[in-house]
């Protein structure tokens, strides 16, 4: 079962390196301003971090049957022989380090795409207002040229 719970942490470890690598290949993605690359890339991240909460929900399990009582690994890891315990720890020290990176990563994409959104939202406003005629004396909606002013009535009739 420690085997299991080792193995299942490990894939856990390469899981999140990979996330951190496909954090940054988003950024890159961001900056190059590829939509659709950034699609593609999230789609990936997105299956992957299904994939990961998969893995720990098989790892709550396992812990489940070392102890029913248990909920966390950190419960159980008392009971586990010192070196293997070491070896978690290591591993769990590791996943933790990239769930930093990735968590750092992850903001610093948020704030490009939400910079990028902000800069497109104004450009649109800017030649929206542009493109809106400023004066009211132009074609109607059925193409005619809309007069405002209604004409003299003196000057237009008969003397």
């Amino acid at each position: 079962m420690i085997k299991l719970i080792q193995e299942n942490l490990d894939r856990q470890s390469k899981a999140v390196l990979l996330l951190s690598m496909l954090l940054q290949e988003e950024f890159s993605l961001l900056m190059n301003k590829d939509p659709q690359g950034v699609t593609r890339v999230e789609l990936v991240i997105q299956e992957l971090m299904r994939q990961i909460a998969a893995e720990r929900m098989s790892l709550r399990n396992f812990v489940q049957r070392i102890d029913p009582s248990a909920v966390r690994l950190g419960q159980v890891l008392p009971a586990i022989a010192d070196d293997q315990r070491e070896k978690i720890e290591k591993i769990l020290a590791r996943i933790d380090e990239y769930e930093q990176k990735c968590g750092v990563q992850a903001t610093k994409n948020h704030q490009l795409a939400q910079a990028l959104l902000d800069q497109s939202s104004s450009m649109l406003d800017f030649l929206h207002r542009e493109i809106t005629p400023k004066e009211q004396n132009v074609y109607s909606a059925r193409g005619r040229y809309s007069n405002p002013s209604p004409q003299a009535t003196l000057i237009n009739g008969r003397l």
